[in-house]
């Protein structure tokens, strides 16, 4: 069965926006490596990131996720359905197991405050 756009943007914590939904941000450092992404979903949560992966595939859309969106390639970009990552970027430090946990939307200079202190 196929999911709706609609049954995605309800059980998603994080947002799912078109081109014309107020908050659509496609934008990058690097204005070459934007494609026009038919739907973002920027996930709060690991369950959001499977749903739109689910909703891509059910779909028959190719997707990409964008990270801290450093890539000034089409590597993190996608026509299909982008996952921006942005709103995923907790750090944790053990410092006695010396370990970090690093969320995909973290950009370095986050990761080198938390981790700068150990």
């Amino acid at each position: 069965m196929s999911q709706s756009l609609l049954d995605l943007k309800n059980s998603c914590k994080g947002s799912v926006r078109e081109p014309n939904d107020e908050g659509y941000n496609n934008t990058k450092w690097a204005p070459n490596a934007t494609l026009p992404s038919k739907i973002i979903v920027t996930p709060e949560e690991t369950a959001d990131v499977a749903k739109a992966i689910k909703y891509a595939r059910s779909q028959g859309l190719p997707f990409a996720v964008r990270g801290g969106g450093h890539s000034s390639s089409t590597a993190s970009a996608t026509d299909g359905l982008l996952i921006d990552m942005q709103k995923m970027d907790n750090i944790r430090v053990d410092g006695d197991a010396k370990v970090v946990y690093i969320q995909a939307g973290a950009k370095v200079a986050q990761v080198e405050a938390e981790t700068i202190k150990y």
